[in-house]
């Protein structure tokens, strides 16, 4: 090997390897491009690396039987060959992963890979792999120089001449090496360049409220993972962001069917709103207008509260407007409200309680039907006396076949003041776990019993979410409030 000049052991190397590059480009497109996408690269790297290990077996071949060099000169040439074919099989790997990234991107793939290969695991081979040819091709140098020792003993210049070999040998082919693996460290960095640049900026246009985009999936390692499951957050996060679109759609139609105006009746003041712990609730107030002069005023509460109570409680006011305007007796309005309730619901668990007030001030009368729901308060500031308007009847959708019968004032309660309410607000808690009650209602209805009826609901209203603080309400808020002047 040593006579062989290197002009000649360069052309054998050329002419094994243009004899393994003529099937290079049929085997590449049976083995390579008919493969797995996501296993491309690794198809690209073992096809390369073996035509180069056939390159090399090849020229040792070639040097072994054509020329007459010891086989072992072979193996070196063999070893050397198969070094260099891994460093170019790592170039094309990274070059056709590059190529995926691209067209990854271009074509906005989405498909998660069926395996993973992490990435440790590669990096580990790589790194194993390069150690073990390094440590071969420095054993090679190492028995070369001994081997040339042997031949030389007797020149007193061959110590010294074969150090100065070895270590040149040793520090080109470690050199060599080393610039090869930074190089290809350099050109692995791109492609992950490539694909951090691709998903940072998807995940900017998300923070930005675009969710039209997506991280293309290029790879069957963390990179692929994390690019699939950013996906799967993404687009759950627009079908939230449809759901919360709805729902601000469904809470602005329920606001429409409350009253935008309430009714204007001589010898009344009244004032009523409406707030929900969600995006929808299931309280509900009206004024509806019966027979003569007659004005009912309704307050309900659907069990639950959400979408389903909101849709059932949309339900429950066509309903009830629909009686209104067919019947006069608030009794048949309410129970044949409670039959259609009945049916439309069975199974569900729902219900619905409800307090209507019917107030006539030009035959100054006062009657009431309660399903279910907390009495409305009635408070009288010249005798300083609060007292309830009662009366029994089950909620409505519980019983089909349930009557409502009505209660009456026996006489008009000039000067006084009526409360009607849901349970969110004598049921609200503080932080502290304390409950607001009745009896902070009923003081603040007192300490206000000279102001307008509007002036009373913002009061109460006021020191109810003064005595949540921070706590967020736990249930849906509604209150209606009636002076009689």
């Amino acid at each position: 090997m040593d006579s062989l000049p290197p002009v000649h052991l360069g052309a054998i190397v050329l002419a094994a390897s243009a004899v393994v590059l003529l099937a290079r480009v049929p085997l590449e497109k049976a083995l390579v491009e008919g493969a797995d996408i996501f296993g491309q690269p690794r198809s690209q790297f073992l096809l390369d690396l073996a035509l180069g290990l056939a390159a090399g077996g090849l020229a040792g071949l070639f040097n072994t039987l054509a020329l007459g060099f010891p086989p072992f000169s072979g193996f070196k040439l063999f070893v050397g060959m198969g070094a260099l074919a891994f460093l170019l099989a790592l170039d094309s790997a990274i070059t056709r992963q590059r190529l995926i990234i691209d067209r990854a991107c271009t074509k906005n793939w989405r498909t998660p890979p069926e395996s993973v290969h992490p990435m440790a695991r590669k990096l580990a081979l790589v790194a194993v792999s390069s150690a073990v040819f390094v440590a071969a091709l420095i054993t090679l140098i190492l028995a070369n120089g001994v081997d040339w020792l042997a031949m030389h003993a007797a020149d007193p210049a061959a110590l010294a001449q074969a150090k100065r070999s070895v270590t040149l040998e040793v520090v080109y082919v470690t050199g060599v090496l080393v610039a090869g693996v930074g190089f290809l460290i350099v050109r692995y960095a791109e492609n992950l360049r490539r694909l951090l640049a691709e998903q940072t900026g998807v995940l900017e246009s998300v923070s930005k409220g675009d969710l039209s985009r997506r991280i293309p999936v290029a790879t069957a390692d963390e990179f692929g993972v994390i690019a699939a499951r950013t996906n799967a957050m993404i687009e759950g996060l627009k079908h939230r962001t449809e759901l919360m679109n709805a729902l601000e759609q469904a809470k602005a139609v329920q606001r429409s069917l409350l009253p935008g105006q309430i009714p204007v009746r001589e010898g009344l003041d009244m004032a009523a709103t409406a707030s929900y712990s969600g995006q929808t609730g299931g309280d509900y107030y009206d004024f509806l207008e019966l027979a003569g002069d007659s004005l009912a005023v309704v307050v309900a509460d659907v069990s639950g509260h959400g979408v389903d109570s909101a849709l059932l409680m949309a339900s429950a006011r066509g309903f009830l407007r629909q009686g209104a305007l067919c019947l006069s007796d608030t009794s048949r309005i309410v129970t044949t409200l409670n039959r259609h309730l009945s049916r439309d619901v069975a199974g569900s668990g729902h219900f619905i309680t409800l307090f209507m007030l019917v107030i006539d001030p030009r035959a100054k009368t006062v009657e009431w039907v309660r399903a279910g729901h907390d009495p409305a308060i009635l408070y009288d500031p010249a005798q300083d006396a609060f007292s309830e308007l009662a009366g029994r009847g089950l909620p409505l959708a519980v019983d089909q076949e349930s009557a409502y019968l009505p209660g009456r004032l026996k006489q008009w309660p000039a000067g006084q003041i009526a409360v009607l309410g849901t349970d969110g607000l004598w049921e609200g808690f503080a932080p502290d776990g304390s409950m607001y009650g009745k009896d902070r209602l009923r003081q603040v209805v007192r300490d206000n019993a000279q102001a307008t009826a509007q002036e009373i609901l913002d009061a109460v209203v006021a020191d109810w979410k003064d005595f949540l603080g921070a706590a967020p309400p736990q249930d849906d808020l509604t209150l209606a409030v009636i002076r009689f002047l």
